[in-house]
């Protein structure tokens, strides 16, 4: 009988054919940026179904237009294919909000088969690097996660070349969104410890709960693929990761401050 996790690993393999055989056929134009600004924003993604299906929609007047992602009990992603080099184009940036997190057991109630309940996260963003030989497919795994440190990287429990690392940590931004931008040509040699040698072949985005058989809730949007640090001077893409941080940062400390003076005045 074929399990999940073995399901998952061939459907990864036969997806990452499919996205070499396109390639040979097509040219992308970098970088691309999706908005999710146009109801028919999806018509360039593919959703590839793991267990049951996750209701992914567009809201393309709120917010300036998002893509929301509500799951129950469910896994399934969408899958742009796309084709550009890391060490020429590192950069990935994008906003995503979580409004609810799966629900997880306490590390102490965990058994040893509990690593994969663990794989549910309320967002996560993939990019996905093809090869023709299954088991030199690779791919990065950026995700948000409710109790990791920010920075952690991790190895998925169905394929030891997907390598997870926790981008956004925690609930104190929950409900609001949240800038990232990375360097995904760095990152590879992080988690892998050398440097990509081939293409990103696809970017993805999850949200799933069907370990968990809970509910989650994210949006995403803005996604910016394909470009470099040039690109990003020359056209002002806004601020990189560590200034994001720090925006948040003194966010936060004006909500204590503000907080706290009320309370002072009562």
């Amino acid at each position: 009988m074929l399990n999940i996790k073995n399901y998952r690993f061939i459907s990864i393999a036969v997806l990452t054919l499919i996205i070499i055989f396109i390639h040979l056929a097509y040219t992308y134009d970098l970088p691309k940026l999706f908005r999710f600004n146009k109801k028919e924003a999806l018509e360039e993604w593919e959703e590839k179904i793991f267990k049951n299906k996750v209701l992914y929609s567009v809201e393309p007047k709120k917010e300036g237009g998002y893509l929301s992602a509500k799951s129950d009990k469910a896994c399934s992603g969408l899958i742009y294919r796309i084709k550009f080099y890391p060490k020429e184009n590192p950069l990935i940036s994008w906003s995503w909000k979580v409004i609810k997190f799966p629900e997880k057991k306490p590390a102490q109630d965990r058994d040893k088969g509990g690593w994969i309940e663990k794989d549910d996260y309320a967002a996560r963003v993939y990019a996905i690097f093809p090869s023709w030989y299954f088991m030199n497919i690779r791919s990065l795994e950026y995700i948000w996660d409710e109790n990791l440190p920010e920075g952690t990287i991790i190895t998925s429990p169905y394929f030891s070349n997907i390598k997870l690392i926790v981008t956004e940590s925690g609930r104190s931004n929950i409900g609001q969104w949240v800038f990232e931008e990375r360097d995904i040509y760095q990152d590879y040699k992080r988690a892998f410890g050398s440097a990509p040698s081939g293409y990103v072949g696809a970017i993805a985005l999850m949200t799933d709960t069907d370990n968990t058989l809970s509910t989650a809730e994210a949006t995403y949007k803005d996604i910016k693929m394909g470009y470099n640090y040039e690109v990003k001077e020359k056209e002002g893409l806004g601020a990189g990761p560590e200034e994001s941080r720090l925006e948040r940062m003194i966010k936060k400390i004006k909500g204590w401050v503000e907080k706290n003076g009320k309370n002072n005045q009562q």
